[in-house]
Formats: structure tokens, C-alpha cells, sequence
């Protein structure tokens, strides 16, 4: 159990810190790759819209009393493409659907119908959006169409029993029996077919010119939202069944005309974005000294430098550092014996050093080479050969008093130097081992 816990916790550290790490290193070299550029000449495809809202009629049969929202609902589809390249007008192509109706009740004539309504048309519209200093995500527009509608109205002639309603002069609807009911609002009449007024089988379609005034608000890029009245002026005054000429009728002498108030969402699911990203081949990294320098012109960059003062002209290794072929610490070019055995001490000009002095001042104890140049240089030091007596400042050595410096003597001198035991200097050292060789 210990066991697969103990591999679980190696898997999981590996997965939250090596892996993730591998692959922020690539998503930085991709990003690098990756451009968000703005699209030149974007094709702009149709915008999508529909929504809801409402019917009112105004013609020669309308509710008692009128309203401006008669609660006849309605839908609403809309295509939309611009016509300008400065998208200053738009041509909108619009789908209605719904119903109209009319009711006098029980005053005036009392007239009354219901008819559906399916309307077909086309419109431009202008936003007024270089009137704007500033970009804005509202603005008003307004339109001017042409349309074409199918109509066929149906009057509430019946009550429940199937025979026509009589209107009393006290305001009340009876049946034949005399007997006081109710409006049941059940358009069952064709009242084209019943031809009530002398105008025939009429056509059930007209002409429109619809004017629409509204808001138009941008949500989301490709989202936005419409809100307005539309006016529609018809060609025909048989709407609600009843026209100028309608004999014995009160009515008016204009045309039937109705509107539509509504809101619709539009979608632009097809145009070109006005930003896209594409990937490059290969990238060009703007000269930065953090990222492209390299100061000793080695050709490793600094950031991967790990000698980044090497002078110039000298052969480097991957890691910026001057050649060491025989590996013994000092470079190929400052080497003065550059093929040293393996495992030989050597100084800092890379020449072995005799092997009696390494093994008299051993690894541990040993000073730093720049040290041993003293000793080494044994001619510029006053020789001391020939002179048996052991000189008044070295007397400490003689730890037996017998007049000689052994090699255990000149080994604990050693020893006390650098446990900082000893009056004797760097440079009484060196004379004294000297004096160890000559005596």
C-alpha cells in the first residue's frame, strides 16, 4: 500500500509541475507563432433576426375603446445585409405573422372581425451612425419598405346556438327567443363570401408601405438587439370587410393601415470576424539584448551563456565556456601542456606539478595553486644549501631539538600554519621547505 502511494504522489508531482511546464514552454513558442491581425475587406454575410410582438389595427372597425397595443400577438423574421461598404444602410428582408381584429361591441354599428395576417416585404434601412463623433453601441434607425400581405377576415355573427345575434336599442345582445346573451368571440362568418356590403368575393391581398422607427443596440459582437413601431399603410380598405362605399355604414374614407411594435434578437453567425488569428511560419523577434544579446560575440547567446566574457576569436563549447580538451581547468587557449594526463595535478598554466610537492602538501591541506608559484619559482628565492644550521626562526620546527628539521617536523609546521599556530609567514614556509631539501 505504502508502495503505490509513494508512486502515485511521484506521478501526481510529475503531472502538477514537469509536465505542466513542458507544455507552458510549448504554448509560448506557439504563441509566438500565433497572430491576431485585422481582416482587410471582411465579407459581410446576411444577419439573422426574430422576435415578438404586437398587432394593432386602425381602419373602420376597431375595439371600443381603441388601444395602441390590442394584444394580437405576433412574430417577427428578419434577414439583414448591408448595402454600402460604409455600412451606413441596410437592406432588411422581413416575415410578419400574426392576426388583426376589431370589435364595436355593442355600440355604433356592431361590427366586429378577426382575420390572420401574413406579410412578406422588403425595406432599407439608415442608422444615422456617422452623425457619431464617438462608436456607439446604440442608435436610433429608421426604414422605409414594400410589402405584400394576405388577409381574410371572419366575423363573431353567431352565438353559441348557432343563430345570428340581435342587438337590442337597449345596448343588449339577444337571441331570436328574446333572451339577453353574451358575445362568444367566435369568428366563424367568412365575410368575404358572405358579401354583406355589395363588394363581392374581394381579393384577400393588398400592398403595403411599412415605415419603421426603433433602437438598435449591439450585446455582443456578433449579437445585437432591435426594439421599434412599424406603420403599415395598405393599399386596400376591406381589411376588416368594410369600405368607403359600404351603404348604410359610419366609416371613414381612407385606407386600412395597422402596426406592429416588436423586439427582435439578430444573430451574425456567417461574416467574416473583424479579427482573426493565423499561425506564421516563423516569427521575427525584435533586437532585445534580454533575449538576442550575446556580448562576447561568441555566438552563444547570453541568456545560455555560462561564460559570457570569453574573449574574442577563442573556440567555445555549446555552453558559451573556452575549449578544455584534456579537462584539467584551464582552457585550450591559456594551456601550456594541453594534452595532461588524466588525473594529474597541474597549476594554472596547465603543466603537471612535481609530484613530491603535491604529495607533501596533500588535497586537504594544500594551498591554491596561485600559492605554489613561489615554490615554484625556486630561483628567485636566496638559496639556502649548504647552510647545515637550522636559522633562529625556523628553531619551532625542530619540535625534537636535535638540530634537524625531519619530514614529519616540516609536515606539522605545515599544519599549524594553516591552523594559524605559527609566527612563520607564507614566504617562511616555502623558505623553510627549502631548508628541508638542502640540510
Amino acid at each position: 500500500m505504502k508502495r503505490r502511494l509513494s508512486y502515485l504522489s511521484v506521478l501526481f508531482l510529475f503531472l502538477s509541475v514537469v509536465h505542466p511546464s513542458l507544455y507552458g514552454q510549448k504554448n509560448y513558442y506557439d504563441s509566438l507563432l500565433t497572430e491576431t491581425i485585422k481582416v482587410e475587406n471582411p465579407e459581410y454575410k446576411p444577419v439573422v433576426g426574430i422576435g415578438t410582438g404586437a398587432f394593432s389595427f386602425l381602419g373602420d372597425v376597431q375595439n371600443n375603446p381603441w388601444h395602441f397595443f390590442t394584444n394580437n400577438p405576433g412574430l417577427r423574421i428578419t434577414v439583414s445585409s448591408f448595402l454600402d461598404k460604409r455600412h451606413f444602410y441596410k437592406i432588411d428582408f422581413n416575415i410578419l405573422k400574426g392576426s388583426l381584429s376589431g370589435n364595436q361591441g355593442t355600440s355604433g354599428d356592431h361590427l366586429n372581425f378577426y382575420t390572420d395576417i401574413s406579410s412578406f416585404g422588403a425595406s432599407v434601412s439608415y442608422d444615422f451612425s456617422h452623425l457619431y463623433r464617438k462608436p456607439s453601441d446604440v442608435f436610433p434607425y429608421i426604414s422605409v419598405g414594400i410589402e405584400t400581405f394576405f388577409f381574410n377576415p371572419k366575423g363573431d355573427l353567431k352565438g353559441p346556438d348557432g343563430a345570428y345575434y340581435v342587438y337590442d336599442k337597449d345596448g343588449t345582445i339577444r337571441n331570436y327567443a328574446g333572451e339577453i346573451i353574451s358575445q362568444d368571440y367566435q369568428y366563424e362568418t367568412d365575410l368575404r363570401s358572405l358579401d354583406l356590403y355589395g363588394k363581392g368575393n374581394y381579393p384577400g391581398y393588398g400592398f403595403g408601405i411599412p415605415v419603421e422607427l426603433g433602437f438598435e443596440a449591439e450585446i455582443l459582437e456578433r449579437m445585437s438587439l432591435r426594439v421599434g413601431t412599424s406603420i403599415h399603410f395598405t393599399s386596400t380598405d376591406l381589411i376588416d370587410n368594410v369600405g368607403k362605399n359600404s351603404a348604410g355604414m359610419h366609416v371613414n374614407r381612407r385606407n386600412d393601415y395597422f402596426t406592429f411594435s416588436f423586439i427582435t434578437l439578430h444573430l451574425d453567425l456567417f461574416s467574416d470576424p473583424e479579427f482573426k488569428k493565423v499561425k506564421r511560419m516563423y516569427v521575427e523577434i525584435p533586437d532585445d539584448d534580454v533575449i538576442s544579446g550575446d556580448t562576447d560575440k561568441d555566438w552563444v547567446l547570453d541568456f545560455n551563456d555560462q561564460c559570457p566574457s570569453s574573449p574574442p576569436g577563442i573556440p567555445v563549447d555549446s555552453t558559451g565556456c573556452p575549449l578544455d580538451s584534456d579537462r584539467d581547468g584551464t582552457p585550450d587557449y591559456l594551456d601550456k601542456e594541453i594534452n595532461s594526463p588524466p588525473e594529474v595535478s597541474t597549476d594554472e598554466e596547465g603543466s603537471q606539478i612535481n609530484a613530491s610537492l603535491v604529495h607533501i602538501l596533500g588535497d586537504e591541506k594544500g594551498a591554491s595553486l596561485t600559492d605554489y608559484d613561489y615554490y615554484l619559482r625556486t630561483g628567485n628565492v636566496p638559496s639556502l644549501s649548504g647552510n647545515k644550521r637550522i636559522p633562529a626562526k625556523f628553531r619551532e620546527a625542530d619540535l625534537d631539538h636535535n638540530g634537524e628539521i625531519s619530514f614529519d617536523e616540516l609536515l606539522k609546521t605545515i599544519d599549524r600554519y594553516f591552523d594559524y599556530q605559527t609566527i612563520l609567514s607564507l614566504q617562511d614556509i616555502y623558505e623553510l621547505m627549502d631548508f628541508y631539501f638542502t640540510q
